[in-house]
Parts: structure tokens; C-alpha cells; sequence
């Protein structure tokens, strides 16, 4: 399995790679970050997924990124320009 994160994941394309990814067979999700939302369940920002098993929605520097293999971002572009 592959471990991600998932940063954004509470916009509206996060959503989209939540739905998609926790759906993979390979694809682990082991971080969700939402700082607008950060410390909330997922399926209590999008109740339609409270059936899906993740990890409550984090800060983007709360995430250990050497427990990840992979990070999808969905941040919009004035957050992910560094």
C-alpha cells in the first residue's frame, strides 16, 4: 500500500481526490489537510462519506511527511506557491 496526503482536502477537488483515491486498491490515505477545517471529521464536512474510514482533517504543517509516500495537492494556487 502507498501511503498519502492529501492537501485540500476539504475544497471541492480535494473531495474529488478523496472520493477517488480512498476507492483505490493500492492508495492509503493517512492524512487529510484543511486548515480552514483542520481538526474536524471528514464525513462531518461532507456527511455523504462518513461511511469512508479516514483521518480527521489537519493543518498542512501538522503532517509527518516522512510517514507518506505520496502527496496529492489540491490546494488552491495562492496557498501552494511557495
Amino acid at each position: 500500500m502507498f501511503k498519502v496526503a492529501i492537501l485540500g482536502a476539504s475544497g471541492y477537488t480535494g473531495l474529488e481526490l478523496v472520493r477517488l483515491i480512498s476507492m483505490h486498491p493500492k492508495f492509503e490515505i493517512v492524512y487529510l489537510s484543511g486548515d480552514s477545517k483542520s481538526g474536524m471529521k471528514f464525513g462531518d464536512v461532507y456527511p455523504g462519506l462518513q461511511y469512508l474510514k479516514l483521518p480527521n482533517l489537519l493543518s498542512v504543517s501538522e503532517i509527518n511527511y516522512e510517514e507518506i509516500d505520496a502527496v496529492f495537492c489540491a490546494l488552491p494556487h495562492t496557498k501552494s506557491a511557495i
